[in-house]
């Protein structure tokens, strides 16, 4: 198909647990939006090729790993640049739904975020964007989704909002992060997320998640794939099957364990075990 023949793939569903959010993945080819308005705010991550948007008076060329935010009923435009080819992940949030969120989270309520800019490049702030359109899209580990959910919103308020309003401030919990850990460590297989997890510790989400990254150098998350892998490869070298090592060390399936493990190790569980065998 050639670069100037107007197409475009998208994929839409709805996502209860990230805000009730619309999310959107596409990949488009010589489209084009005429200016509009949503009624929505749109937190969009491009993810490939090059998109020309205008808003407001601002424009700007996006590319891979750029961040767009844009309030509610703000009119925009865009269309294909470069070669002709954009793709993104979006998240389309009620200003409602984002005020409930924050009050749950525990940081300034808001139903905008009125940035200075529309147009952000924050590595951080794009990751954690992709990855709960990812998760969300792949019905993947809502513990991780609840704190990359937990994260973007913080970042965005922290660092790029108007009307600046401070976040929390978060003491030192050494108590508070050595139960998270214990509670962690003892039940490999929790269905928890940042949100059931800080209700268990009678703490805010940010709390919980601020000061356990602070004190641990990683996310309650982070710690609990590290324990499950921590578990498991023990398992590998007493010679138990790979099978069985997954299902004991509380993941999904087998993929999403030697995924994780991979990600840890740098190599499969089977290459890990075979070097002691």
């Amino acid at each position: 198909m050639r670069a100037d023949t107007p197409s475009r793939s998208i994929k839409l569903w709805r996502a209860p647990d990230v805000m009730d959010a619309v999310m959107l993945k596409g990949q488009f080819v010589g489209h084009r939006y005429p200016p509009h308005a949503h009624e929505t705010l749109c937190l969009a991550v491009i993810t490939g090729g090059a998109f020309a948007v205008e808003v407001r008076d601002q424009r700007r060329i996006c590319r891979r790993g750029d961040v767009i935010v844009i309030d509610a009923d703000v009119v925009h435009s865009g269309a294909a640049s470069g070669e002709g080819r954009w793709k993104m992940r979006v998240e389309y949030v009620q200003p409602a739904a984002l005020a409930a969120y924050c009050d749950q989270l525990g940081i300034a309520r808001r139903e905008r975020f009125e940035p200075k800019s529309p147009f952000i490049v924050d590595a951080e702030l794009s990751q954690h964007l992709y990855g709960v359109n990812w998760c969300s899209e792949k019905d993947d580990d809502r513990f991780k989704r609840s704190e990359a959910l937990a994260s973007a919103i913080a970042g965005l308020c922290a660092r790029h909002a108007g009307h600046a309003r401070d976040l929390p401030v978060v003491r030192n919990e050494p108590a508070l992060v050595k139960a998270v850990k214990n509670r962690l460590r003892d039940d490999l297989h929790a269905k928890v997320t940042l949100l059931t997890l800080a209700a268990e510790f009678h703490v805010t989400p940010f709390v919980l998640l601020r000061a356990f990254v602070r004190e641990a150098g990683l996310s309650p998350h982070a710690f609990q794939q590290q324990e499950r892998v921590r578990n498991a490869m023990l398992m590998l070298r007493e010679g138990r099957p790979i099978a069985e090592a997954s299902a004991l060390t509380g993941f999904a399936d087998q993929s999403h364990f030697t995924r994780v493990f991979k990600q840890q190790t740098g190599v499969t569980p089977k290459i890990y075990q075979a070097a002691f065998f």
